[in-house]
């Protein structure tokens, strides 16, 4: 009897992996189990602007303490940071290495252009990289994304928001 059980479980691990890997007839997709709205993306080319406590800066946008910094920085549509501001990325850079690219941001931007006036969006990664959009409000509601941050430092913004979302 323990070869007929030897045997059970040795056809069970040898057709596990031919189970496992069925998908289903090709002209089906897997559903999305709860019956998500379709998506529309944002897309947003913006300059940040960041003015350090430094005592040649006149104007400055942020203020450190030890280890980390409060900021209230700008986000324009130009390179000009005194023209076309579309909004301000409010939250705080941390710390977190050993060279001076290790910081860790957690931001909410607050847009104040006319056309996403008073909408949000909830913005975290590493200084240098890529940065996920994890949440927003208003137009943004319920977003997703990501920012591709350039040394420039310009962003490329991609907003992902349910169809039923008000931005453009």
């Amino acid at each position: 009897m323990a070869t007929l059980s030897s045997f059970l479980l040795f056809l069970c691990f040898l057709l596990l992996p031919g189970v496992l890997a069925f998908t289903g007839p090709p002209e089906q997709s897997y559903p999305c189990p709860c019956d998500c709205p379709p998506q529309k993306e944002t897309q947003l080319h913006l300059f940040l602007h960041q003015f350090p406590a430094w005592g040649n800066v006149s104007n400055p946008n942020e203020v450190a303490f030890q280890g980390w910094v409060a900021d209230h920085w700008l986000l324009t549509g130009g390179a000009d940071p005194n023209n076309n501001i579309v909004g301000r990325a409010r939250g705080y850079h941390l710390l977190t290495g050993d060279t001076n690219k290790d910081w860790y941001i957690s931001h909410i931007y607050v847009f104040e252009d006319q056309r996403f006036a008073g909408s949000t969006i909830q913005v975290l990664g590493m200084f240098d990289g890529e940065w996920s959009i994890i949440g927003g409000t208003r137009a943004f509601s319920n977003a997703r994304g990501y920012i591709k941050y350039k040394e420039v430092p310009k962003l490329d913004v991609h907003i992902f928001t349910p169809d039923t979302s008000t931005a453009v």
